[in-house]
C-alpha cells in the first residue's frame, strides 16, 4: 500500500480495503488538500488535527429518515422552478403563434394588393393620357 491515501489509485484501493476501513473509521486528522481523513497523520499529505467531539453510543443517535425536510424542499423548489420554466416556454410559444399568424395576414393582404396593383397597371397602360392634360393637372396641384 502506497505511504498516503492521498496517493492511491484504484488498484491499490481494492487490494488494501481493509486496512483502509481500519484507518478511516476513527479518523482523527483531516488532509488540508483533498480533504480525505484518517486515524494516522502519516497516511495524509497536509494533515489537520480534528477537533475532538464526544460521540454517543450508536443506540442513543437519532434516526434520521432519508425522506428529510431538507430533501423535500430541495426537490419541491426543483419542481417549482421546473412549472416555471415551463410556464415561460408556454407563454413565449404563445407570443411565437401569435406573432406568426399576424405574419401570415399581413402576408395575405400584400399578395391581394400586389395583384390588384398588377390589374391597375396593365389597365393604365392601356389608357391614352395627353401630356398637355398631365401638366395642367400638375399645376392646380401646386
Amino acid at each position: 500500500m502506497a505511504t498516503r491515501l492521498c496517493k492511491l489509485n484504484r488498484r491499490d484501493i481494492a487490494a488494501s480495503l481493509d486496512d483502509i476501513q481500519a484507518m478511516v473509521a476513527q479518523p482523527g486528522y483531516m488532509c488540508r488538500s483533498c480533504a480525505r481523513s484518517c486515524a494516522d497523520k502519516s497516511a495524509l499529505c497536509k494533515p489537520q488535527a480534528l477537533a475532538k467531539q464526544h460521540t454517543q453510543p450508536a443506540s442513543l443517535l437519532p434516526v434520521v429518515n432519508v425522506d428529510s425536510k431538507p430533501a423535500k424542499a430541495a426537490n419541491k423548489a426543483a419542481l417549482k422552478l421546473a412549472k416555471k420554466t415551463l410556464k415561460k416556454q408556454k407563454k413565449y410559444h404563445k407570443k411565437l403563434e401569435k406573432v406568426l399568424k399576424k405574419q401570415r395576414k399581413l402576408m395575405r393582404k400584400q399578395q391581394a394588393l400586389q395583384s390588384k396593383f398588377s390589374v391597375l397597371q396593365g389597365a393604365g397602360s392601356d389608357l391614352n393620357v395627353t401630356p398637355a392634360l398631365d401638366a395642367g393637372f400638375s399645376a392646380q396641384m401646386h
